[in-house]
């Protein structure tokens, strides 16, 4: 869960709802992409689907935790559901790019800052699923160079999505296959891009999220469930511009 904060509203997203832009942004690349990679993005944080319908509560903060504040003891094991959900519906390949985007996490991420059980976490995660992803990557024929690629594809338009919801801040620095894109703003929600790595011009992307009482906060946790249980969205949409 992430949260963003727009005009005096704050709205909740959750992280298959931010990784659903993540695909709609790949759809708009300048080249042609397989739909394997695009269901991929689309669906990269499927693990994390049956937390988002019920997280815990932060007495402190007075809301449910954003996904920065959950650790990897928690959601590495999320990650592999993910994974062994993505394997049994769409196959090895979607399999595998998710697999591959939770290490790529892990690796950049998580070990450099984690506590002892979230490191035992990330470590016990990579070393289950690297020979799986060895052989996912054998049978899809996809060798190192390519396999990184599409990798480093989603993980683009994952950290571009973050910037969309509110999670990520320009100035940025984002990575593509053999160049570095420079995320500005002109205002919140007004990005650009150089160099510019989409077909075409400037687009709103568009997306939805759960509305936060006046605030942001709940008064306690039974609140917080009653409005889990309203199904009121709202939209909300982000420019994204040629710098």
């Amino acid at each position: 869960m992430m949260y963003r904060s727009e005009g005096g509203r704050e709205l909740s997203i959750s992280q298959p709802a931010h990784a659903w832009i993540s695909g709609q942004l790949l759809r708009r690349f300048a080249e042609p992409l397989s739909e394997q990679l695009l269901f991929a993005a689309e669906l990269h944080d499927l693990g994390w689907l049956d937390w988002e319908r019920a997280p815990p509560f932060d007495a402190r903060a007075g809301r449910p935790p954003s996904f920065r504040e959950v650790g990897a003891a928690a959601h590495a094991p999320m990650w592999t559901a993910g994974v062994e959900a993505a394997l049994a519906a769409w196959g090895p390949q979607v399999a595998l790019l998710i697999s591959r985007h939770g290490g790529r996490i892990y690796r950049r991420f998580g070990l450099p800052s984690s506590g002892p059980q979230d490191a035992a976490a990330i470590h016990a995660y990579l070393a289950a699923q690297a020979p799986r992803e060895a052989e996912w990557a054998r049978a899809a024929g996809l060798d190192a160079a390519e396999l990184e690629r599409q990798s480093t594809l989603i993980a683009f338009v994952d950290a571009l999505s973050l910037a969309v919801c509110g999670a990520l801040r320009a100035p940025a620095r984002l990575e593509l296959p053999g160049v570095e894109v420079q995320l500005a703003a002109a205002g919140p929600y007004d990005l650009s891009l150089t160099p510019w790595p989409f077909a075409g011009g400037a687009f709103e992307i568009e997306g939805q999220g759960r509305p936060l009482p006046a605030g942001g906060r709940f008064v306690n946790e039974a609140a917080m469930r009653a409005w889990f249980a309203s199904p009121e969205r709202e939209s909300f949409r982000t420019r994204l511009a040629p710098g």
